[in-house]
């Protein structure tokens, strides 16, 4: 999208509710919530516990918390062999033909 579809700060482009549900389906958002989920309840017990009014304390805690656990264990990459094919015999006949020439 270009500037002129965004609109001007005067009275052009306004996000709305609708908008912003419908970018959200769009995200890929699932491991980013399940860590918000896991780590604001520990966040919220040490502020409340030791009375935190900085950010140091809580910037500590999330150095030294481990993620391993908390996330989905990623899918393992599949491996695929060359499988000759009419059509990939095909394929690559026309690939090197575009290359030579």
């Amino acid at each position: 999208p270009g500037a002129s579809s965004l609109g001007d700060a005067a009275g052009g482009w306004q996000p709305s509710e609708a908008w912003l549900e419908t970018v959200q389906k769009k995200l890929p958002l699932q491991a980013i919530m399940c860590l918000i989920e896991h780590l604001a309840p520990r966040i919220e017990g040490i502020c409340t516990m030791s009375d935190v009014s900085d950010q140091d304390s809580v910037l500590q805690f999330l150095k030294s918390t481990t993620m391993v656990g908390i996330l989905p264990v990623p899918h393992p990459i599949v491996i695929r062999t060359y499988q000759a094919s009419s059509y990939t015999a095909m394929w690559f006949t026309s690939y090197m033909w575009g290359v030579i020439f």
